[in-house]
């Protein structure tokens, strides 16, 4: 045996096991392609057949039963031991599209008609598309997992040392297999162009983003800007531009605040634009923070409800407008002052043409205080709680939900009910801790949640920027598609995973449950 076929079937091993490890060692399978785990099941057991029939070598027989047995062993991780975590919506690639072809090229290009060899020759030219449901299911979900992309870059790597094996061969013992060489060169494309497309992600943009705070003289603004020009929110490579907007009769303390940015001396920071105009403020902006204008408690002359909302129908149509004709079309807007979806769903309408997915609504304040409500009660890190989701609107309406969410600590993961163990605290006294914290906190501190809002405000962007770690979720209120039976084009408060700055609306396990206990609240 020469060495580049013994270093391709070591990368080659060392691929197929790193899934069933992965799987079992983070206890999710989010991401992986069951599809293309059933087709390369299919490929080495059509290959290797032979291993019952035909003894080559003891390494021979041991790397064909390992392969098998780890292939199989994927499945079963995937089917059984961690289904929940299977993404099924986004693994809708049809199998029989690939064997089918598969089959019927096989039989007209096999070398002999055996049963034995023309099952290696589908096993072949099964192999070199194996991978594309997985390559087609990581373009439709935010699963980002590094893993996958370093799977890809060994499978490849264990074919391009294949092709130094069969140069070798060739020029030792003139052997050669075109159609096998073939197959390698398609397989090895198809890998390598996934891996450059998908998962290479993509770098920052060169020189620095624009960024817009509206009433920026206010005390959730002061929270918020450090954070951004510090990086905490686009990254400590990205250089900003601050633009901060806010009433005329603010300009003073706006001005002091960019005094204050200065005297930060941070590096990321390329300039600090203090405006009252519109145009100014929006002008090629990459990200908007929406910090909204008016609120029920601080603006005590408005005395209704609809009042309120009429002023704030006009504030976000002119945000809106203002969005539509100055900012960057892929601009980010995230939408804070209250009522968060309405006026998020107000400036998409007078935004046509940026994208309704550009615009969202902030609950993740609400996602921070359920994490925190269950780490405290289980006295554990806020960390060590995934996958909370709040629904709804930014309200006393919404609904805090943990029925999907775990708990990791150090007897492993586990869901919330198991660690809790108290299914009327989190059915009752937890939902109303969440619904009514803000009032509580308004009713202790005198004032509205500032602190606690901007670092939810960072925590969104960040991720809508960044993307979702894998296997975890966000909550974001967004544009509805109609599922869960919310009315399209609504904002709604839901679980997204978020990749290459895209969100996509998560379909949890469980649903029933979850939609029970919202109309039961």
């Amino acid at each position: 045996m020469n060495p580049f076929r013994f270093c391709g079937d070591m990368i080659h091993l060392f691929a197929i096991l790193m899934l069933p490890v992965t799987i079992w060692r983070t206890k999710s399978c989010a991401g992986i392609s069951a599809k293309s785990q059933i087709l390369f099941a299919i490929v080495y057991t059509t290959r290797y057949l032979d291993v019952f029939t035909y003894f080559i070598s003891l390494y021979n027989s041991v790397c064909k039963v390992v392969f098998l047995s780890l292939s199989y062993g994927t499945l079963y991780l995937m089917f059984y031991t961690f289904k929940t975590t299977y993404d099924y919506k986004y693994d809708r690639f049809r199998i029989l599209y690939l064997t089918a072809p598969a089959l019927l090229l096989s039989f007209f290009i096999t070398h002999l008609y055996t049963v034995l060899e023309f099952l290696w020759m589908f096993s072949v030219i099964l192999e070199s598309v194996a991978i594309v449901p997985q390559l087609l299911m990581m373009s439709r979900t935010s699963n980002n997992k590094s893993f996958i992309s370093h799977y890809l870059f060994a499978l490849g790597s264990y074919k391009a040392l294949y092709f130094l094996n069969w140069i070798y061969r060739y020029l030792d013992s003139s052997f050669y297999d075109p159609i096998l060489i073939a197959a390698g060169v398609v397989e090895t494309i198809i890998i390598f162009y996934g891996f450059f497309s998908i998962y290479i992600e993509p770098k920052a943009k060169s020189g620095p983003i624009r960024v817009v705070v509206t009433d920026a003289a206010g005390q959730l603004a002061y929270s918020l800007i450090f954070k951004i020009a510090n990086g905490d929110v686009f990254g400590t490579k990205q250089e900003v531009i601050l633009h901060l907007i806010d009433e005329p009769s603010t300009m003073e303390v706006l001005e002091g605040l960019c005094m204050e940015i200065d005297d930060l001396a941070l590096p990321l920071v390329k300039g600090c634009v203090k405006t009252s105009n519109l145009e100014v403020a929006f002008k090629n902006v990459d990200a908007a923070f929406l910090l909204g204008v008016m609120t029920i408690i601080e603006i005590k002359e408005i005395k209704e409800r609809k009042d309120f909302l009429s002023s704030n129908v006009k504030t976000f149509k002119l945000l809106g407008e203002a969005l539509n004709k100055f900012a960057n079309k892929d601009v980010k807007v995230l939408v804070v002052g209250n009522l968060a979806n309405t006026n998020a769903l107000i400036c998409s309408l007078n935004a046509p043409s940026i994208p309704k997915e550009n615009f969202t609504a902030m609950t993740r304040l609400d996602q921070n205080r359920a994490k925190s409500a269950i780490a405290i009660y289980l006295g554990l890190c806020v960390s060590d709680i995934k996958n909370v989701t709040i629904w709804g609107n930014q309200s006393s309406t919404q609904f805090p939900d943990v029925i999907n969410a775990s708990v990791q600590s150090c007897d492993g993961s586990k869901s919330v009910y198991d660690a809790v163990k108290d299914t009327q605290w989190l059915e009752d006294d937890f939902i109303k801790i969440i619904q009514t914290r803000e009032s509580a906190v308004i009713q202790t501190r005198k004032k509205l949640s500032a602190m606690s809002a901007a670092k939810a405000a960072v925590d969104h962007m960040h991720d809508w920027w960044f993307g979702t770690a894998a296997g975890a979720w966000v909550s974001m209120g967004v544009i509805s598609d109609g599922s869960y039976g919310v009315p399209k084009d609504l904002i709604y408060s839901m679980p997204v995973t978020i990749y290459k700055k895209q969100w996509k609306i998560v379909q949890v396990k469980h649903f029933i449950e979850m939609y029970y206990f919202i109309f039961r609240v």
